[in-house]
């Protein structure tokens, strides 16, 4: 049944169900809805009385947590001669907790009169609206047995508008009034809303000398709820490290602390003094934090989150410079210089003397800083700052060394050898008593003995024919000598002409091969080297050729040696003048005078393939026989 009509200003309740609509929710956790809600503002027209009302039955709401709900029956929301509105059951509720928050509104037989007119009126409406925590929000609308101007309609998700209009008569004669219906559900990543009817009522044209264009009269909601997601209850502060565990008591000392359930409102203290800087990482597992100025020796570091916290222990170290390393450098600076001691983590400058150096790097346990000491001269402090206007002097001084003079490289002696390497050389130059190393053509040469100021010995390192540049390297930097050693290939001989000869010696052979070196050649034959002066070689170094000393009968070898190596074995024959094997394949037969005077006299016979070594020796025998039968004759006469 209907409540008695009256008419109601605005915010006035009619009986006990009806309230004054209230607003939306606007945080997390929040959920509201209202079963019915009319906002009527009918002008006084034509000699009928205007009306004017904002009342709701069943509204709901909860903010956080908690339930609310309202069911009743025959709520009237607005009763007089120009509007008549209401529902004949209302029922909502709202609730949340920790985990989801929800709305809904449920009405049947709804009903808008107005100006006389049968607007609206509907069997059934339902909102609803759901926001899990961690989950996807919902909200639906469900509207059964829809008219409107007395005509059936369709107001769903696929039909989600509806307008439609009449015109009025009687005293309103000229007016046209428009219903606009809207059905609406809408969600985001924490929110949801559903209205299952939203109508608007207007009115257009003129009546009684009163103009009216799109004048809203009436705007009723039937069934709506909206929530928002709670927010997650937040997980308990656990730290697991920190890193370093030990600072300076100056603070400032950057520090990473790992755990879980660090959120964005966390606080670090050390020994109850906050913390500075405090950065959160985005999973909310590890967090950096500068830290405070403390006393010496043990503290607690304290992390807070979302009302719980955890520790950790953390040491203060009273800072100390105990060594520098090395104390001596150039003049230019450039040199690395550790710094020992304790405590020096926030160290924010070093200085050399009134120089800032160049700080590269920090020990996490504070125990060493690396520096590239500045330009400078002399004997200078070296100073450690940390914030708070604190310096620490280190115990030993920094002495600035005037750079070494450039060694000079005057020879290389000898100035070739073989690519095996391995050859022992005698650099000379000046400067060179501080040589480190040198190489040879890059490749590092070993040094044997004590460099002297004037020389250093090395032993070469393997290379490949060719020259090769040699650089030394000293207190004053390296010095390269372009091209000033030669690797040698090892000669290699191939024939040697002729392979025979006799055991007297005298023979004049020629060896061809390659990689002999003019002036820097050896043969060696029968346990004899003959000296280079004694060896011609040919420009090119494809031969040679000795003459042979004196040996025993038999088969000996040959070798040729240069500063490239020692050559393969070459076999050359010595055999006894007149085997008739001398000189080659053949043999050489010989006919010397006997002295009594009357010449020389006999036969010279070759055979064999090649008679050249045959004639040598044939002459040879020639030539001894003449003398011989001279010195025969000579006595005979003097007899």
């Amino acid at each position: 049944m209907r409540f008695a009509a009256m008419s109601v200003a605005a915010g006035t309740a009619l009986g006990g169900a009806l309230v004054v609509a209230s607003p939306a929710a606007a945080a997390p956790g929040d959920a509201a809805a209202v079963g019915i809600s009319a906002d009527v503002a009918v002008p006084d027209l034509a000699g009928l009385v205007g009306l004017t009302a904002d009342v709701s039955a069943g509204a709901v709401s909860v903010a956080g947590s908690g339930t609310d709900a309202f069911d009743g029956d025959a709520s009237t929301l607005v009763q007089a001669a120009v509007a008549d509105i209401g529902a004949d059951v209302v029922s909502t509720s709202a609730s949340s907790d920790a985990t989801r928050s929800t709305a809904s509104a449920d009405i049947a037989g709804a009903s808008i009169e107005l100006l006389g007119l049968d607007v609206l009126t509907a069997d059934a409406a339902t909102a609803t609206a759901t926001c899990p925590v961690g989950g996807t929000p919902t909200s639906d609308a469900l509207l059964t047995g829809l008219t409107v101007l007395g005509q059936t309609v369709t107001l769903d998700a696929d039909t989600p508008t509806v307008s439609s209009s009449t015109a009025l008569t009687g005293a309103l004669a000229g007016v046209t009034l428009t219903v606009d219906l809207v059905r609406t559900t809408t969600t985001t990543a924490t929110t949801a809303a559903a209205t299952s009817v939203l109508a608007t009522v207007t009115l257009d044209g003129t009546v009684a000398g009163v103009t009216l264009v799109d004048d809203a009269v009436a705007t009723v909601v039937l069934a709506q709820a909206n929530c928002e997601t709670p927010t997650a209850a937040a997980a308990p502060v656990t730290v697991t490290d920190i890193t370093p565990g030990t600072g300076p008591t100056t603070g400032g000392q950057t520090v990473t602390i790992t755990g879980d359930g660090f959120g964005d409102d966390t606080t670090v203290t050390f020994g109850g003094v906050p913390a500075t800087g405090v950065t959160v990482a985005d999973d909310g597992t590890s967090l950096t934090a500068v830290t405070p100025a403390g006393a010496a020796g043990a503290t607690t570091a304290v992390v807070t989150s979302g009302g719980s916290s955890d520790s950790l222990p953390y040491v203060y170290v009273a800072p100390t410079v105990t060594a520098l390393s090395p104390t001596e450098g150039p003049t230019a600076g450039g040199t690395a210089v550790t710094i020992t001691g304790t405590g020096l983590q926030a160290a924010d400058e070093v200085r050399f003397g009134d120089t800032l150096a160049e700080v590269q790097s920090v020990s996490e346990d504070g125990t060493t800083i690396v520096v590239t000491s500045p330009a400078g001269t002399g004997l200078v402090d070296v100073t450690v700052g940390f914030p708070g206007d604190t310096t620490l002097t280190a115990p030993t001084q920094f002495r600035y060394v005037a750079p070494a003079a450039a060694a000079t490289v005057t020879g290389v002696t000898p100035a070739s050898g073989p690519t095996a390497g391995g050859q022992t050389v005698v650099i000379s130059g000046t400067d060179l008593a501080g040589t480190t190393e040198v190489t040879f053509d890059g490749a590092p040469a070993t040094i044997v003995g004590e460099p002297t100021d004037t020389s250093v010995t090395v032993t070469t390192p393997a290379g490949t024919v060719g020259t090769a540049d040699v650089a030394v390297t000293g207190p004053g930097g390296t010095t390269v000598a372009e091209d000033a050693y030669a690797y040698l290939p090892v000669p290699a001989v191939t024939g040697a002409t002729p392979g025979s000869g006799p055991t007297t010696g005298g023979t004049t052979v020629t060896v061809d091969g390659d990689g002999f070196v003019p002036g820097a050649t050896t043969v060696t034959i029968c346990g004899v080297t003959i000296d280079p002066a004694d060896v011609t070689v040919s420009d090119d170094g494809t031969a040679l050729t000795f003459t042979t000393p004196a040996c025993d009968e038999g088969t000996t070898a040959i070798t040729v040696s240069t500063p490239g190596g020692t050559s393969d074995d070459l076999a050359f024959e010595y055999v006894v003048v007149g085997d008739g094997t001398a000189g080659g394949t053949g043999g050489t037969t010989v006919t010397v005078g006997d002295g009594s005077g009357t010449g020389t006299s006999g036969a010279l016979a070759f055979t064999g393939s090649d008679p050249r070594s045959g004639i040598l020796t044939a002459i040879v025998l020639l030539v001894l026989g003449a003398v011989t039968a001279v010195i025969g004759s000579r006595r005979r006469r003097q007899a």
